[in-house]
């Protein structure tokens, strides 16, 4: 039997490797020519398939992982000339899969940004890096292709490096944004001490270059005094004898400041309850109730969750929600987390008097007595 001569094999061909190449450079720039990625919440409508295609991306991200994982392992076997001769098209193969994942795992991510609510340094980083890192594996791809058709040891150790170092980028920015969805202490609560402090201290210098410094000046908003008002004594002119005097006028009471735009309207369903949807009802509704807590209507929202009260009348200090609130930034059970929209200070404010006032939710704004300071805020919200 003649033995096999690999001159018979001829030269491999490449065309569909760079047709699936070239399809998918086209995509990444034109789809971020359609879809730039943002680091501010969206201005104006947003469509409703484009929402509904981001919300894939926590499942398309999976995919991509799990092949380029995979990889990496196939080319520590390809850095042989051997392994290269027996492994290397199965390592194209799964890198053009990985590449195509990666890039739709992106897209993805980036309409996801577009129901808002995704701003801060976790949220920044996790995005800039999945896009440098789908880049960086896409170049990657078109060395792997120019080193196999050249058979360069030369060019393939060179994408070796590209991809490794890709595949290390896109890592980084997934653990940014594990911390948007389970908190920044999610992956070193565990870690042992050394290793701890020192993640700790990388994350904070990458976060570093994204964050902007934390200002203290901002004035505290506190609610104004209730003063009552002065009403003027009438004089009263001593009646001549003899001729009854007139009947003593009463004394006007006093006028209770008018809430801005009342019209009606309760505090709880037209000022408070649009605060708790903006902020907090993301997480805490009917689809997605972290901690078995929903806001999304008074009863549930006065119920609180399965670590306590949410809200105590009359008692801002024993109500989970404020307390939390009230957390540095940089504690892991601050609320909103971080990456995600934080409450202003009037709304805060709005939060704690409405409590200390009872947490109802029958009375006006009409009736109600709102501080001074946060009539604007109310009237604002009674606005939008």
């Amino acid at each position: 039997m003649p033995s096999h001569s690999p001159e018979l094999d001829g030269p491999k061909s490449f065309t569909l490797p760079w047709i699936a190449t070239v399809v998918m450079i086209v995509v990444f720039l034109i789809g971020l020519l359609f879809f730039p990625p943002l680091y501010d919440d969206p201005k104006g409508e947003v469509s409703t398939m484009v929402l509904f295609i981001g919300r894939f991306h926590p499942i398309l991200l999976h995919l991509p992982v799990g092949i380029l994982g995979a990889l990496c392992l196939f080319e520590l076997i390809c850095s042989t000339r051997r392994g290269e001769a027996r492994y290397g098209d199965a390592s194209l193969v799964m890198l053009i899969c990985g590449t195509a994942g990666a890039l739709f795992a992106m897209f993805a991510g980036i309409m996801l940004s577009r129901e808002g609510g995704y701003v801060g340094g976790n949220f920044t980083l996790h995005q800039t890096m999945a896009i440098i890192g789908t880049a960086g594996v896409l170049l990657a791809l078109v060395v792997r292709i120019v080193g196999m058709s050249r058979e360069s040891s030369e060019l393939l150790n060179a994408y070796r490096a590209l991809f490794f170092i890709s595949f290390g980028i896109m890592g980084l920015g997934a653990h940014f944004g594990g911390n948007l969805s389970h908190g920044s202490k999610f992956l070193v609560q565990y870690a042992p001490e050394p290793i701890k402090s020192q993640m700790i201290s990388m994350e904070k210098w990458m976060l570093s270059f994204v964050e902007k410094p934390k200002s203290n000046d901002e004035p505290e908003v506190t609610p104004e005094p209730k003063v009552e008002p002065q009403v003027a004594a009438t004089p009263v002119t001593p009646p001549v004898a003899g001729t009854p005097g007139p009947a003593p006028t009463p004394a006007p009471g006093p006028t209770p400041s008018p809430a801005p735009g009342g019209d009606e309207k309760l505090v709880f369903q037209h000022v408070i309850l649009p605060i708790l949807t903006a902020k907090c009802n993301k997480c805490h509704c009917e689809e997605k109730s972290k901690g078995d807590l929903r806001m999304d209507t008074y009863e549930l929202a006065i119920k609180g969750g399965e670590n306590g009260s949410n809200f105590v009348a009359g008692k801002p200090d024993d109500s989970l929600s404020i307390q939390r609130i009230l957390l540095p930034d940089s504690d892991d059970e601050h609320m909103p987390p971080d990456g995600k929209d934080q409450l202003t200070k009037e709304e805060t404010e709005l939060l704690k008097w409405w409590v200390q006032q009872g947490a109802s939710n029958t009375v006006k704004v009409s009736e109600a007595q709102i501080p001074e300071g946060l009539k604007a805020a109310v009237e604002g919200i009674l606005k939008g």
